[in-house]
């Protein structure tokens, strides 16, 4: 009887990793083959293997990365399949492993963010070939995106045809190239929030059917000492030595996309301490999308939350024992 049962078990853990699998290759084709919603699904290719993970084990995780890796290796390429592997193989290991084990947001979140970093450094190296120069390969990739930029600039007559070096593109693929590193791990981090998001959400909804893992809400809450951090990248940049003024603006980068985090959970708080409507919250998510102004400005929020403790505020004090 014991035996039957876990014989079932394991054809069920096989079964949902071989549609975990498959389902994490349909997202990664869709980027290939829809035109910008199809970008947008390839991203979530880690949470298949995440959720048959929770569910059954690090195992069945690995089973379902083994059999999506093999679908990609046999018609296209065995790079192909290593890209997917570093791409979203490994950033769904991590993310199932800290999950599971109940680690805080923030560990998580930056945790997910440098495995992503790390290996989209190594895709842009495999993908180009430049494997002795790794610098090449960033330049190659910098420049296919202005090229893509100017191309869609061009086409909706904001700038001229585009393949014009001037001294403007010089100085913005200049730019661009010196803070490629602050860049990448600042899209990450946002990349790696809306893993975590995603998964909490589904845990919340539907907490029987993922294993031993707790529900728990996103919280951010970054410790005081780093704003020696963002002072310390300040300082750096403003000395104008090339060297480390290139290492305080990466730092700066990365530590704005942290802050900016903390504020986004600073104004989720206020949102549902004050019942704000819905509307107000997509409209505001509406905003900081087409209004780079109020993005710096919640970062804002988080870096002094340091000094205000702005959450702490909100919270109602419980009544004078008379």
């Amino acid at each position: 009887m014991e035996v039957g049962a876990r014989e079932r078990r394991w054809l069920a853990a096989t079964a949902e990793a071989v549609l975990a699998g498959l389902l994490a290759v349909a997202l990664f084709a869709s980027g290939s083959f829809v035109p910008v919603l199809g970008l947008v699904l390839s991203l979530f290719c880690p949470l298949p293997f995440v959720a048959v993970g929770l569910r059954h084990g690090r195992t069945t995780l690995l089973l379902a990365l083994a059999f999506a890796t093999l679908m990609l290796i046999v018609p296209l390429s065995a790079r192909q399949g290593l890209i997917f592997l570093l791409e979203f193989g490994a950033p769904a290991v991590v993310l199932e492993a800290g999950l599971r084990r109940g680690a805080r947001s923030e560990a998580l979140v930056i945790g997910v963010a440098a495995v992503l970093a790390v290996s989209g450094l190594a895709v842009l190296v495999l993908a180009s070939g430049h494997f002795d120069r790794p610098m090449a390969a960033i330049e190659e990739h910098l420049d296919g995106v202005l090229e893509t930029t100017e191309a869609l600039t061009a086409s909706l007559g904001i700038s001229e045809a585009p393949g014009t070096d001037d001294a403007p593109t010089r100085r913005l693929r200049a730019v661009l190239l010196q803070a490629f590193p602050g860049l990448l791990f600042a899209g990450y981090l946002l990349t790696a929030a809306g893993y975590v998001l995603t998964v909490q959400a589904l845990v919340r909804q539907w907490p029987s059917q993922m294993g031993s893992v707790q529900p728990t809400a996103f919280r951010w809450e970054l410790p005081e000492v780093l704003v020696w951090g963002f002072i310390g990248s300040g300082a750096l940049f403003l000395t104008g030595l090339p060297w480390l003024k290139a290492t305080g603006l990466n730092g700066l980068i990365a530590l704005l996309g942290l802050y900016f985090l903390q504020g986004l959970s600073i104004a989720t708080f206020l949102f549902r301490r004050f019942q704000l409507p819905r509307s107000l919250a997509a409209l505001s998510v509406l905003v900081l999308v087409v209004q780079p102004f109020f993005t710096l400005l919640v970062a804002g929020l988080g870096l002094f939350d340091v000094w205000f403790a702005f959450r702490r505020w909100s919270v109602p004090r419980p009544p004078r024992q008379t």
